[in-house]
C-alpha cells in the first residue's frame, strides 16, 4: 500500500505543482530577483514563515487596537517579507501608511511623504512579487483615486500639487511625448522601471478615455485599473470599471490645471474635452452590466452634474444635448419639468447637499 501510494503521489506530482502556481499557493518556491533576507524567509524557513506571519498578525491586531500605527509599520514590512506573494498584506501594509501613519503627522509635507511611500510600497515592491496581480493593480489606483483624488483630506491639494511636480519633471512639461518617449532609451526605461508605465498602455488609456492629464492623480487612477483589469481572465471586472468611470468623472469635474506656479496658486479646473469619452464609457458599462443599480445611479449623476456644469461654463448647446439624454436614459418628474426649470432646481439640489462649514 504504501508503494502505491507513493507511485501515485510521484504521477501527480506534476499536475499538483502547476495547479498551485496557477491559483498562487506556491508560496515556497524562490523569488526571482529578492533581497537575501527575503530569499531566506520564502525558501529557508517554508511553511514556518507563514506561522510567524500568523503571529504577528495577532500583535498587529492588538496594536491597532491601541493605534499604535508606527509600531504596526516594522511589523507589516516583515510580514511581508514572510508572505510576499500575499496581495492582502502588501495592500494592508500600505493602506496603514498612507491613511494612518499619514493622519498623524503634523504637517503637510510629511504626509505627503508617507502617502507616496505607500504608493511605492505596492507599485515598486508588491508588484515585483506579484507581476500579474490585478487586485494589487487596484489598490495602487485606488491610491491615487481616494488619497490624491478626492477631497476627504485636509493636505489633498499638497498631494495633487507634489504629485504634478513630480511629473512635469518626469514627462519634461506638461504632458508625455510619446514619441520622445519611444525614442529615448533612457526616458522609456525611466518610465518603465521607476514609474511602472508603460508608454503603449498610457496611448490607449488617452485614445479610449482621454485627454487625460497625466500629471494628474485621475489618470493614474485609470491607468492601474485598466492594467489590472487586463489582468483578469474570467474574474469580474466591474471593481475595475467602476475606478475607471469613477475617475474620468472627476477628471471631467475638475481634471484640468488651471494655476501651476507653486503650492499656494495650485488650481484645478474642469476638462470639459473629456466629455464624449466620458458619455461612451458610461453607456458601455450600462450595456456591460445592466440592472447594476450603481452604475444606473452613477450614471444618471454625472449627466445631472455636467448639465450644470456645461450651462456654468455658457457651454449651453452641450448642456442641452446632455439633459436631452439624460431625460431619454432617466426619464423623472424632475427632467420633464423642462431645461430651465431642471438646471434651477438641480442646482439647489446640489447646494443643499454641500458639505457645511462647522458651526453652521
Amino acid at each position: 500500500m504504501a508503494l502505491a501510494c507513493f507511485w501515485t503521489a510521484g504521477i501527480k506530482q506534476d499536475s499538483l505543482l502547476k495547479k498551485r502556481a496557477a491559483y498562487h499557493l506556491d508560496s515556497g518556491a524562490p523569488l526571482e530577483n529578492a533581497p537575501p533576507l527575503m530569499a531566506f524567509t520564502t525558501v529557508v524557513l517554508g511553511g514556518f514563515s507563514g506561522l510567524l506571519a500568523d503571529v504577528l498578525w495577532l500583535r498587529i491586531s492588538y496594536l491597532q487596537d491601541d493605534g499604535k500605527y508606527l509600531e504596526i509599520v516594522q511589523l507589516a514590512d516583515w510580514i511581508t517579507k514572510l508572505e510576499p506573494r500575499c496581495e492582502e498584506i502588501w495592500n494592508f501594509h500600505a493602506w496603514n501608511i498612507a491613511y494612518n501613519v499619514s493622519a498623524a503627522m503634523p504637517d503637510d509635507e510629511d504626509r505627503w511623504r508617507w502617502v507616496n511611500n505607500g504608493i511605492k510600497l505596492l507599485r515598486d515592491e508588491g508588484m515585483i512579487y506579484n507581476p500579474a496581480n490585478g487586485p494589487l493593480c487596484l489598490d495602487i489606483g485606488w491610491m491615487f483615486h481616494d488619497k490624491l483624488g478626492r477631497d476627504i483630506d485636509e493636505s489633498q491639494r499638497y498631494y495633487r500639487f507634489k504629485w504634478s511636480e513630480e511629473m512635469t519633471g518626469l514627462f519634461g512639461g506638461a504632458k508625455p511625448d510619446y514619441q520622445r518617449i519611444q525614442s529615448d532609451p533612457a526616458m522609456f526605461r525611466r518610465f518603465r522601471d521607476e514609474y511602472k508605465l508603460i508608454p503603449d498602455i498610457m496611448k490607449e488609456i488617452d485614445a479610449a478615455y482621454g485627454p487625460l492629464d497625466w500629471r494628474l492623480p485621475q489618470a493614474h487612477a485609470i491607468y492601474w485599473a485598466y492594467r489590472g483589469r487586463n489582468l483578469c481572465d474570467k474574474t469580474p471586472t466591474i471593481q475595475y470599471d467602476r475606478m475607471i468611470y469613477q475617475a474620468m468623472v472627476v477628471a471631467f469635474m475638475k481634471g484640468r490645471i488651471v494655476s501651476y506656479s507653486n503650492y499656494e496658486t495650485f488650481a484645478t479646473g474642469p476638462n470639459l474635452d473629456l466629455l464624449p469619452n466620458v458619455l461612451k464609457t458610461f453607456d458601455a458599462m450600462a450595456r456591460k452590466y445592466p440592472r447594476i443599480a450603481g452604475v444606473e445611479s452613477a450614471y444618471a449623476n454625472f449627466l445631472t452634474h455636467a448639465t450644470l456644469l456645461l450651462h456654468d461654463y455658457q457651454h449651453i448647446d452641450e448642456s442641452r444635448a446632455v439633459y436631452d439624454l439624460l431625460c431619454r436614459t432617466f426619464p423623472s418628474k424632475e427632467t420633464a419639468a423642462g431645461y430651465d426649470e431642471f438646471v434651477v432646481a438641480a442646482r439647489a439640489n446640489v447646494i443643499s447637499h454641500q458639505p457645511q462649514p462647522a458651526g453652521k
